[in-house]
């Protein structure tokens, strides 16, 4: 039998504030985020989880949701 192998685009996320003011992490195809008490938390967790790959984390003044 064969493995087949899945390739999977690499995280990336979206900053920026929710309807409420909160500051969220949203990972742009949907496989997590969290809710942060600043920005910079928000943006240490982004880049955590992406290796610190460059432009896989980037800032958006439009308003953000959680799924």
């Amino acid at each position: 039998m064969m493995k087949v192998e899945r390739f999977q685009k690499p995280l990336e996320f979206m900053v920026g504030r929710d309807a409420e003011g909160h500051w969220l992490a949203v990972e742009t195809h949907g496989r997590g985020g969290g809710i942060f008490v600043s920005q910079a938390s928000a943006l240490r967790y982004a880049a955590f989880e992406t290796d610190h790959r460059p432009l896989a984390v980037r800032s958006t003044a439009r308003r953000l949701r959680l799924l």
